[in-house]
């Protein structure tokens, strides 16, 4: 999965990313990577279009926001800040911890744990707005080849 696609990226001087890839636009979720600490984020407002038939946020859209904010989070680091540097998710591993409802704000926050120049290991968290651990993950992202979008 590339985390940074060669689509025309919006990206306000804020530091948030919206609609940067047809997925982003399609589910509604926000990238913050404008943070001093440079870690990649993902927010989502969970609506009826997010649950699951138990009226939960569906774990595919979970996986989705952790692939973002780790993947953001890979990005920032192998491109010496740059947030848009190419990469692709090599291994995604989620464990589902809780459940997030229709209403709240899931907050997904991606953390570097090792990794050299072209290889980036991240784990993730995903909250809802009390700070409830919705799901974790660990990630592994490669930088790729490509022009580098500022």
């Amino acid at each position: 999965m590339t985390s940074a696609p060669p689509e025309a990226a919006a990206q306000s001087g804020d530091g948030l990313i919206v609609g940067q890839s047809g997925a982003q636009a399609l589910v509604g979720y926000i990238v913050d990577v404008g943070q001093p600490d440079r870690l990649g984020r993902a927010y989502l407002d969970i609506d009826a279009r997010h649950i699951n038939r138990n009226g939960k946020l569906h774990g595919g859209i979970q996986a989705m926001l952790l692939d973002a904010a780790c993947g953001f989070t890979a990005s920032l680091h192998l491109g010496q800040g740059v947030a848009l540097t190419p990469l692709v998710t090599v291994s995604l591993t989620l464990q589902y911890v809780g459940a997030a409802d229709l209403g709240q704000r899931v907050t997904a926050i991606g953390h570097l744990v090792g990794g050299g120049r072209k290889i980036a290991h991240i784990h993730g968290e995903l909250t809802d707005d009390s700070g409830r651990m919705i799901a974790t993950a660990l990630g592994v992202f490669k930088k790729v080849p490509g022009e580098r979008f500022t």
